[in-house]
């Protein structure tokens, strides 16, 4: 139903970082299918914050060989990518609310008019099943503009660097950016810093919606030893009447509720209520 483009125009911003937040976000506090897509190399992207080697949920390993972005480019090349097969070549995350298409391992130069026919093709069917189709989006080259090109939304990636912001609203921020079609959130932000979200605002007069991902040890840890997927499903599930305001918790429900509301979706998609 939408396609939703994480990217910034800055090294370390923590584009991957909150594009797999918001999925796990979005997948647990919500009845929705969500799709993750790494159209960059295997292992890179968000797949470097989880497991190897993986059971998935039907008890079977995936393996790389038999899914990912080379199976769906073969599938497209054959004409029988459909709806009906798509999540077959992907890796189950969540069971029946978050996959992910891996990367690619097939190193054959694709020219970038056929990896775009490609993308085109994967973007139309996966919204033929999925509710949100999720991707991180390079920081430069053709790859990054074609993904964004192809958005129907789009979650900017910044930090509280006083430079980089004045470089994005005020040089880089493209015209075809408006504040209805556009998302900015604030990577490892710190409540203390004078760059806060008001002052942000009102500085470069933004009307747009804007949250914050606070600097958190125990997700940077877990992102590192590969576990950021048992990490956020526990804050995820976080029982909201005990959520601190502020909390990393907090910040993932109000990442997804943003995404979803600026994706037309919140009022269609109902949101879990827990024990349901």
């Amino acid at each position: 139903m939408s396609t939703i483009s994480f990217w910034s125009p800055f090294a370390g911003t923590g584009s991957t970082s909150s594009v797999l937040i918001a999925a796990y976000a979005m997948a647990l506090h919500y009845r929705t299918r969500v799709l993750l897509v790494n159209t960059g190399p295997v292992g890179s992207s968000t797949e470097a914050a989880l497991p190897l080697h993986e059971t998935g949920v039907t008890g079977s390993d995936f393996t790389f060989e038999e899914g990912g972005w080379d199976a769906i480019e073969r599938l497209h090349i054959s004409g029988s990518l459909n709806k009906h097969n798509l999540r077959d070549y992907t890796k189950p995350l969540l069971k029946d609310r978050l996959d992910l298409l891996t990367g690619r391992i097939n190193r054959m130069e694709r020219s970038p008019q056929e990896h775009v026919e490609t993308l085109k093709r994967l973007l139309d069917v996966a919204n033929e099943y999925y509710d949100l189709v999720l991707l991180d989006a390079d920081r430069a080259g053709a790859s990054a503009q074609m993904l964004l090109d192809q958005a129907d939304y789009v979650v900017v990636n910044l930090n509280q660097n006083m430079r980089d912001l004045e470089r994005f609203f005020e040089e880089i921020r493209p015209e075809s950016m408006s504040d209805q079609n556009m998302h900015v959130v604030l990577n490892k932000y710190d409540p203390h810093s004078r760059a806060s979200i008001t002052n942000i605002r009102r500085r470069f007069r933004y009307k747009g919606s804007i949250s914050v991902l606070p600097y958190t040890t125990g997700f940077l840890d877990a992102f590192n030893r590969r576990d950021a997927a048992a990490y956020l499903q526990l804050e995820g599930l976080s029982d909201h009447k005990d959520i601190r305001k502020g909390s990393f918790a907090a910040s993932m429900a109000e990442l997804a509720r943003f995404i979803m509301d600026g994706a037309g979706l919140r009022t269609v998609l109902k949101r879990l209520e827990r024990g349901a």
